[in-house]
């Protein structure tokens, strides 16, 4: 069964990237929001494994980036939850992550870690093309290493 997300980011062009990402790890994209206000009833429509939220999401007077974190975790806490941002301070990080999001990353994202993170939350993806890749990646590295 793929594993189903939701991607927030105010901008089309980050979604883009993000869905890209997404998809060549096995993601199957359910939903996209613009805004927090958006992506609140799309989650508790789609109720998604994953949601991606930008850092800097719009909200006035809707629920801001942290809230909806707290949102998410507290009606499905099994959903994973990752911060991107193109920039993003140590305090931020560690705030979104007591909140309960999975992990935050600063834009560009770094596939291999986006895929290590999700592959260890939803082990399912282990399963996909990119991960056949990166074991052959691997496995070709260490036998130039034991040369």
């Amino acid at each position: 069964m793929a594993v189903r997300v939701l991607i927030t980011d105010g901008s089309p062009a980050i979604r883009d990237t993000i869905r890209r990402h997404l998809e060549c790890i096995g993601c199957e994209i359910v939903a996209e929001a613009e805004t927090a206000a958006q992506a609140l009833p799309l989650f508790r429509t789609v109720r998604p494994d994953i949601v991606t939220l930008g850092t800097q999401l719009r909200y006035g007077g809707q629920p801001n980036p942290f809230d909806l974190v707290r949102v998410i975790k507290r009606e499905a806490p099994e959903t994973s939850v990752l911060m991107i941002g193109s920039s993003l301070f140590e305090e931020e990080a560690e705030l979104f992550k007591n909140a309960g999001a999975l992990e935050c990353f600063i834009a560009p994202i770094q596939f291999a870690n986006l895929w290590r993170t999700l592959s260890e939350a939803h082990p399912q993806l282990m399963a996909g093309t990119f991960a056949a890749m990166m074991s052959a990646t691997a496995a070709a590295k260490a036998s130039r290493v034991s040369r």
